[in-house]
């Protein structure tokens, strides 16, 4: 039986979300073997091929599926995310995995390489990713333009070891990483009263990273949101934040 949270879609609708059109589809995973992908198309015609955004996984969907029920891919959250970036005129992909990190460039990879097929600018994809999902994220960073990161877990800075106890405790992968590797815009999503162990304490570490090395950077602080504000706090200050979030990607996504 598949877990509650599974079922709680995003707190914010808009015009246009339920007329999303979806196509599945398989692509090669980074082991040669076939995974599911989905696109989530914008309902109205656009005469350009229209940029895209991936929503990375950072758990391997067979350990996700036996302890939620359900592929990242077939949350409400995922499906209810997907629709709001398509009803916002842009592409939404999901996928499944097995090997998080690899999977992630792959299916990058594989969006770029068959844009032209799939109706897609391959040169105008972004990123979103939330909690756990965020460290591949950053692993990837340098295949995208930009990046949405909600409540994320980032990556250990300074001995710290946040990061890591909170992957060794929650099951999704963090890839070893110094440093981000290029220099993409990064749209970030706090919430003050974030329950994670350890998350706002390593988040607010890697923003004075961010900005010591003079990343671009755009962060919103949610003070009394808890953690997946966008599913549990119901409030015109989360619906606020969101449409900030796909203003930048529409933003950044410009031709």
């Amino acid at each position: 039986m598949a877990h509650e949270v599974t079922t709680r879609r995003v707190l914010y609708e808009i015009i246009g979300m339920q007329s999303i059109t979806t196509s599945e589809q398989t692509f090669p995973g980074s082991d040669g073997e076939p995974l599911p992908i989905a696109f989530y198309r914008p309902a109205a015609p656009i005469a350009d091929p229209p940029p895209a955004v991936v929503i990375i996984e950072g758990y391997a969907d067979p350990g996700f599926s036996k302890f939620l029920g359900c592929r990242f891919m077939d949350m409400a959250w995922s499906i209810s995310m997907a629709q709001l970036i398509a009803a916002s005129g842009m592409v939404a992909v999901t996928y499944a995995n097995r090997l998080p990190s690899s999977d992630a460039a792959t299916v990058l990879e594989y969006v770029k390489a068959n844009a032209g097929i799939l109706g897609i600018d391959g040169s105008r994809i972004a990123i979103y990713a939330s909690s756990g999902h965020a460290p591949v994220a950053l692993s990837v960073l340098d295949r995208a333009r930009c990046a949405v990161l909600s409540n994320p877990l980032t990556f250990d800075i300074d001995g710290a070891t946040h990061v890591a106890e909170a992957s060794k405790m929650f099951r999704f992968e963090a890839p070893p990483m110094h440093a981000i590797q290029a220099a993409r815009p990064v749209f970030m999503i706090r919430s003050g009263k974030d329950e994670m162990p350890g998350l706002n304490v390593s988040l607010d570490r890697f923003v004075t990273h961010l900005l010591a090395a003079n990343h671009p950077l755009w962060l919103v602080n949610h003070p009394d949101a808890p953690h997946s504000f966008d599913l549990f706090h119901d409030s015109e200050v989360t619906r606020r934040i969101l449409r900030a979030a796909l203003a930048f990607l529409r933003d950044e996504l410009q031709a």
